[in-house]
């Protein structure tokens, strides 16, 4: 995930996935990057959690 600042806190998208988020703060962020990564995989079966993520 690719995190940038914002004016009113953070957004994220992924490179490869047609996925992104806000939040306000760093840790919201990450709750709703899991929640959003792991909405574009559920059909495919695939449980995205915390370790799973790369931030850059």
């Amino acid at each position: 995930m690719i995190v940038e600042k914002t004016k009113t806190g953070y957004s994220a998208y992924a490179e490869k996935y047609p996925v992104y988020t806000v939040g306000t703060t760093l840790d919201e962020l990450e709750i709703n990057m899991l929640e959003v990564l792991n909405l574009y995989f559920k059909e495919q079966g695939k449980t995205i959690q915390e370790i799973d993520l790369k931030i850059v």
